[in-house]
């Protein structure tokens, strides 16, 4: 347990959110005391002002895409900080001006996570000019000027970072990558425990498969851009592309062990053998654990564990329980098991490359396949106006959440006004922080936000009436800075709570022994997180059960491509590289879509949830459906297909039916569809020839023949016999589920 908790403390201080945190406190803490030491405190907090803003529009990317985000954010932040200095004295002036700036920086939101990020930074300036407005027209070009600084200083700070240490955010996102990947398989590892309940490590499974497919998209878009923008073509970026390529199949190699665990539990569950296996793959996550905290580190990893010894020992307890079962039928029940430590053997393989590629080991011996067109996984966005016009239509969910932020945020304007409260602006900023797309976020968002405060508000209270001493409050509160930026999109909740005691302390230097603020904070953020979850329950709400039947499209259309480029190993075609990885990348995208999605219907009003148990049983025959798949592809590639056999091909193409059939039902549900044959002749002459040759492998045993070539063909044929009538049968139950 605490051999645990030191390695989630170390992968959190090695991870993305603390460097990010502390550099975010660095650039807004600095100018503060720097011109605190000469008696202009005022100045300092308005360039650290334009410090915090621009940090937050600051994502992860390439040195082009970084220095063009800085530019733009930069200026439009004192574009808006300008503005609002202007038009904060006239509430006439001013709440036109918050509908058009909240529906405009909304609405950036269509070209991705940096301009949405761009967009709430420049929210926030709004608002927190809007908190300290200003008396004349100099005095607001002087603030602005001074915002304009600060965010041009954080802009320089982060650029230079960049140069010192260009691998740093990419090292971090693919170590927790590896973590998460190692999280996925240590969860997989419970379908081998006892009397496990299968529904509830499924849902656990599924979950985690989301956050894996997140952390894998956010690689590629980092790394892979870099190395096609020739950024990237050192050995550190060399080994980094090599790793991730290999975690990747490695992620595949642990969706092929799929299996039927209800049959493995009813045929080994009274057996030791289930055990062996739980802790040998709990081995194999603590291995894919060190290899992620040392990409995170920049450091080198070595094996913790002999794992082709551990594999020999599991394989020396299967051939006990062979030696208890008299006839070759009885034995092939332990075929299954044989698969998977075979699946496990190519795995430690792999995962001895990944030590050797940590340590940069045999780097200029290993190619990167040529045939890879690495530029081809990588999404390509579109910051031109064409995308933002064709956003301006209600059948738009951006549009609708900018339309729902703009009447928010000036109804609290308002409303703030009418009641004469003093700080107008803490309602803004809780409306814009917590409204979101969808309602289920903006619903947690709510709660976390108001658990957060009163809890954050209450600690700096006790630490008010504890202690006057000036340097004690000030530390106190630099570690609530840095907790509040590193949390900011880890941990939503723990980041509240470290900035109400922020915000509250910050006053307190500014206005000593006043605990007012520390209510009136309170109750500001029950009135914005009131409006904003009205606002998304009422007006124009996206409710996830409208967009599911896509997201089902999507994964099914995807499986069926990722298909169809496997069984070109098994069907004697050619098969690329690049169209295969390809697919399989989209079937995992779409899948970690589909159950997002669904987690999202699950957190809407019961009201709005459709069919639940019902998606997501379709949901489990999807993963189900491309673990199958997976371990097709795993034994293809690793094995090599020795005994091809003419049925694969009709098989394939009657299993190709299936999935148009399913596409078309999500496209058209209830549609009349012709009836397709329960069986076909291809998979009986199939079942015929590989009771066949068990027949003739027995007599060879009869015989005392150990490995001959029929039972190589038998291994094999069954094998994949067995994967396409799983398929099959996953296939029927989808369509089933959709009628």
């Amino acid at each position: 347990m605490i051999a645990r908790w030191l390695t989630e403390i170390k992968s959190f201080i090695l991870s993305y959110h603390f460097s990010n945190g502390l550099r975010t406190t660095i650039s807004v803490v600095v100018p503060s005391l720097v011109c605190l030491s000469m008696g202009q405190l005022i100045m300092g907090i308005a360039i650290s002002t334009g410090a915090l803003c621009a940090a937050l529009s600051d994502q992860p990317g390439t040195f082009i895409h970084k220095r063009n985000g800085a530019f733009i954010s930069i200026a439009l932040i004192f574009l808006t900080a300008l503005g609002t200095g202007l038009a904060s004295p006239y509430p006439y002036l001013m709440a036109p001006w918050i509908i058009v700036c909240c529906f405009f920086f909304s609405m950036l939101l269509v070209y991705g996570n940096r301009g949405g990020n761009i967009g709430i930074a420049c929210l926030l300036v709004m608002i927190i000019m809007l908190g300290d407005p200003q008396d004349n027209l100099m005095d607001t070009l002087r603030y602005s000027g001074l915002v304009l600084l600060g965010g041009l200083w954080h802009g320089l700070l982060a650029l230079v970072l960049w140069q010192i240490r260009p691998y740093l955010n990419v090292q971090q996102t693919l170590g927790e990558c590896i973590l998460e990947t190692a999280r996925y398989l240590e969860l997989r590892a419970g379908f081998y425990v006892k009397d496990t309940d299968l529904d509830e490590t499924y849902k656990s499974v599924l979950e985690q498969q989301v956050l894996v497919s997140e952390k894998q998209e956010a690689v590629r878009e980092l790394l892979l851009k870099r190395r096609s923008a020739q950024q990237g073509t050192s050995s550190i970026s060399k080994s980094m592309v090599l790793i991730f390529l290999d975690l990747v199949d490695l992620q595949e190699q642990i969706m092929a062990s799929q299996i039927d665990y209800k049959a493995l539990q009813q045929n080994f569950g009274e057996q030791n053998i289930l055990e062996k296996f739980h802790h040998l793959i709990l081995e194999y996550a603590q291995e894919l654990k060190d290899i992620g905290l040392a990409v995170m580190a920049g450091q080198r990893s070595m094996p913790r564990a002999n794992l082709r010894h551990d594999i020999e020992k599991v394989q020396q307890a299967v051939d006990e329980i062979r030696k208890t079962l008299p006839t070759l039928r009885e034995r092939t029940r332990l075929i299954t098991l044989t698969n998977i430590l075979g699946n496990l053997q190519d795995m430690a393989e792999r995962m001895y490359n990944l030590h050797r590629l940590t340590r940069l080991e045999r780097l200029k011996d290993t190619t990167i396949d040529p045939r890879l067109e690495l530029s081809r996984f990588t999404t390509s966005n579109r910051y031109d106006f064409e995308t933002f016009r064709d956003n301006l239509t209600f059948q738009s969910h951006i549009f609708r959440h900018a339309v729902r932020v703009s009447l928010a945020t000036v109804t609290g304007y308002i409303l703030g006004l009418l009641l004469h409260l003093d700080r107008v602006y803490w309602i803004l900023l809780t409306i814009v922080v917590i409204l979101k797309p969808g309602f289920g976020l903006t619903k947690s968002r709510s709660y976390q936000r108001i658990i957060g405060t009163v809890i954050g508000a209450l600690f700096a209270i006790g630490v008010l009436l504890l202690t006057n001493n000036p340097t004690t409050i000030f530390i106190i509160m630099l570690v609530c800075i840095l907790g509040a930026y590193t949390f900011m999109t880890y941990q939503y909740t723990v980041s509240v709570i470290f900035t109400t005691p922020f915000v509250i302390f910050l006053l307190h230097f500014l206005h000593p022994a006043d605990l007012r603020y520390a209510t009136q904070r309170v109750l500001d953020t029950f009135i914005g997180g009131s409006l904003a979850f009205v606002a998304n329950l009422t007006l124009w709400p996206s409710w996830e059960h409208k967009y599911l039947p896509s997201y089902m499209e999507k994964m099914i259309t995807a499986n069926k491509q990722y298909f169809e480029q496997v069984i070109k190993l098994y069907t004697s075609l050619q098969m690329s590289v690049t169209e295969y990885k390809l697919a399989r990348k989209d079937t995992y995208v779409h899948t970690a879509n589909l159950m997002a999605a669904f987690q999202r219907m699950l957190s809407e009003p019961k009201s709005q949830q459709k069919n639940n148990s019902k998606l997501y049983h379709f949901v489990v025959l999807n993963h189900t459906l491309t673990s199958r798949i997976a371990a097709l592809a795993a034994y293809g590639l690793g094995q090599g297909v020795r005994f091809p056999r003419p049925e694969y091909q009709l098989i394939s193409h009657y299993l190709l039916q299936y999935m148009d059939q399913i596409i078309q039902l999500t496209q058209q549900p209830g549609a009349a569809l012709p009836e397709l044959p329960g069986n076909i002749e291809a998979f009986e002459t199939l079942d015929i020839h590989v009771e066949s040759l068990i027949q003739q492998r027995q007599t060879e045993i009869n015989h005392g023949k150990g490995e001959t070539p029929v039972r190589d063909e038998m291994l094999e044929t069954k094998q994949v016999r067995d994967q396409l009538h799983g398929i099959l049968v996953v296939l029927k139950d989808m369509k089933k589920a959709m009628s």
